[in-house]
């Protein structure tokens, strides 16, 4: 598994968009307030000189809300630092039109970046009408997912199920995108209505609040929504989207899918004692012992003759899925 130290370009993690479960523009605003490339590159400096030498989280909302300062400044900066840097790779977070925009893909790639957390949502566009998620409307939104893969960015996407304009038929449509994309780490998660937000307030109004609080983790399996389809149909479905999508068979051909698209990452990843251990330890616990080990080993020799560079990242991404599993199986199914 990944250690992330993390940090932030933004002083205030301000969102251009407008979302109605969202809580950030609530607490931000909508406008991001930016750090100086100096500023940033200082702070990295302190993570690198104090030892750090793994990932690096930009905690942003929407990394790429100021596209002309990261071109122009930011990620030619990062470039520049990581010329004589090793083992520091990047992870943010971005809305899906990133997709849209080559030239800041490649900087980004170069600049050391390697997967990106998007904000799907739904592939219902009525749903997205809903939540007012606009910027992800009237797109091919696995179009978009693959276009990132190809460049170099691993796609981890967020989903929520419970929207007024979900139906039966919701369940399945989502299980297929998220294997059809290649969206290896899917957190799906039931709506949940943050007080201050404009759902909280048009639910609290229908009285279909059944909580004035939330968890916090809307991957966790519970909500504070009377959900229109009702309660007891929304958690069948959520259990059957989990159980599908982290079962081994499932799991393995989503990786597989994600490695024939990947393109070719300028991260470099270095083989030091603890990826040794973790490669070592794997083999043995999922590979031998594993309920997975029949679709583990496929997935070890099938990347060794078609991507042996990706072998590092079929491991990370098969030790994922056995973490992931363990969590649907003890919290949700």
């Amino acid at each position: 598994m990944k250690n992330y130290a993390s940090m932030s370009i933004q002083f205030s993690r301000g969102c251009p968009f407008n979302c109605d479960f969202c809580n950030v523009t609530v607490l931000f605003g909508h406008r991001p307030r930016l750090k100086s490339a100096q500023q940033v590159i200082a702070e990295l400096d302190l993570m690198y000189d104090a030892g750090w030498r793994s990932n690096i989280f930009f905690v942003d909302d929407n990394f790429i809300g100021n596209k002309r300062y990261l071109k122009t400044r930011l990620l030619p900066a990062l470039i520049e630092w990581r010329k004589d840097k090793k083992g520091c790779v990047f992870f943010t977070e971005a809305s899906i039109n990133l997709a849209d925009d080559a030239e800041l893909m490649d900087l980004m790639v170069r600049a050391g970046f390697d997967a990106v957390f998007i904000g799907i949502e739904s592939p219902n566009n009525a749903s997205l009408t809903e939540c007012q998620k606009i910027q992800n409307k009237n797109r091919d939104l696995i179009h978009d997912v693959k276009t990132l893969q190809r460049a170099g960015l691993e796609v981890q996407g967020g989903f929520i199920v419970g929207f007024d304009s979900d139906t039966s038929s919701t369940f399945q449509q989502l299980i297929d995108f998220i294997q059809n994309s290649g969206i290896v780490t899917a957190m799906v998660g039931l709506l949940q209505a943050p007080p201050g937000t404009r759902l909280f307030d048009r639910l609290k109004k229908d009285n279909r609040l059944l909580s004035m609080k939330i968890s916090g983790d809307n991957v966790d399996g519970t909500t504070n929504i009377s959900p229109k389809m009702g309660l007891d149909q929304l958690m069948h479905g959520y259990r059957l989207i989990m159980g599908h999508i982290y079962a081994p068979k499932h799991y393995y051909r989503r990786v597989k899918i994600f490695l024939k698209e990947f393109g070719n990452s300028r991260v470099e990843t270095p083989i030091d004692l603890q990826r040794f251990l973790a490669f070592f330890r794997s083999g043995i616990r999922l590979g031998i012992l594993g309920k997975e080990r029949f679709h583990f080993w496929y997935l070890m020799i099938w990347t060794l003759v078609r991507k042996p560079g990706l072998l590092p990242l079929a491991i990370t991404l098969a030790i994922y899925g056995h973490h992931f599993r363990r969590i649907c199986e003890v919290h949700i199914l």
